[in-house]
């Protein structure tokens, strides 16, 4: 940056001066209106003048007027100090948190349930935010969070890790997405144990190693292991599959209507795998969007 550009030979002082001279087209009207000595101000109009290397008024005996110059000043001037106004008050409201551009993560599942209503509230709430959203598997998310790449994310766990704060919030239920000529559509739920004879199609376990091994170890609660386990991402491939009849999916229970025909939904009766979602923020986070976020998800989500 160049800084010698910006060194002026005036204040945002004379331009005020100058603005309210060019409205009343009269010193001594506008140093009433200034509250400041009708000389003072005469010597602030000859310093910007002088700054400027040209005359803005053309002063008569009884009244005075802008010359061209002053009025292409007068005619601009307004423009910038609006921006100037707009800059400051910007800065003030992000260092008070107040503003922001904020980057969310977060999993399909949260975005389909509870997400949305924070979005709005935050939008609605807070002057001038604006969001940029990132979809990831829950371990990309933290990776995000943790490397200051996103201000928070919305994952299908709650993990306990130095490294970010965890907030959780309310659990939804997991269901399973069947070929709609299965046996088991014929009920409205079903018992997990009845898929024990069943191919699960799961996501891919390193993605999120929590909510795969607590699907399986509910499946071991109920005496068995699931027949053969077939790993695939994104979720779309999933149902893709089960709709071929290659087995069966498990999807949370707000993703139900992303089934496509040749398959069906049912949910599961309890006990049965949840999603225990949190929402994880790298411990440097502060500002009224954090304070509002965490009042809402206090007040409606958990």
């Amino acid at each position: 940056m160049m800084l010698n550009n910006y060194q002026l030979k005036f204040e945002i002082r004379h331009l005020r001066s100058f603005l309210v001279i060019s409205d009343v087209l009269s010193f001594r009207r506008a140093a009433e209106i200034l509250h400041i000595a009708q000389p003072a101000l005469s010597r602030q109009i000859a310093q910007l003048e002088e700054a400027l290397d040209c005359e803005l008024f053309d002063r008569q005996k009884r009244k005075i007027k802008l010359t061209k110059a002053g009025e292409f000043l007068f005619n601009r001037l307004p423009i910038l100090l609006d921006q100037i106004n707009d800059i400051s008050h910007q800065t003030q409201m992000i260092a008070n948190g107040r503003t922001a551009k904020l980057r969310f993560g977060y999993s399909s599942a949260a975005m389909s349930s509870f997400l949305p209503a924070i979005i709005r509230e935050l939008q609605n709430t807070l002057q001038n935010c604006n969001f940029k959203f990132v979809e990831g598997t829950s371990n990309k998310l933290i990776e995000g969070v943790i490397s200051k790449q996103l201000d928070a994310a919305f994952i299908l766990f709650r993990p306990n890790n130095d490294l970010f704060k965890t907030i959780p919030i309310k659990s939804d239920k997991i269901g399973i997405i069947l070929p709609d000529d299965h046996i088991l559509t014929k009920k409205k739920r079903i018992n997990l144990k009845e898929l024990k004879d069943e191919t699960f199609i799961l996501f891919p376990r390193d993605t999120n190693p929590v909510m795969y091994d607590e699907i399986i170890s509910y499946c071991h609660k109920v005496n068995f292991s699931p027949k053969e386990i077939i790993e695939t991402a994104p979720r779309s491939t999933a149902i893709g599959l089960v709709a071929a009849g290659q087995g069966v999916a498990t999807i949370a229970e707000p993703l139900k209507n992303t089934c496509v025909k040749g398959t069906t939904y049912r949910s599961l009766i309890q006990p049965a795998p949840m999603i225990n979602y949190a929402c994880i923020l790298h411990p440097d986070c502060s500002g009224q969007w954090l304070d509002l976020l965490v009042d809402y998800i206090k007040k409606y989500l958990t």
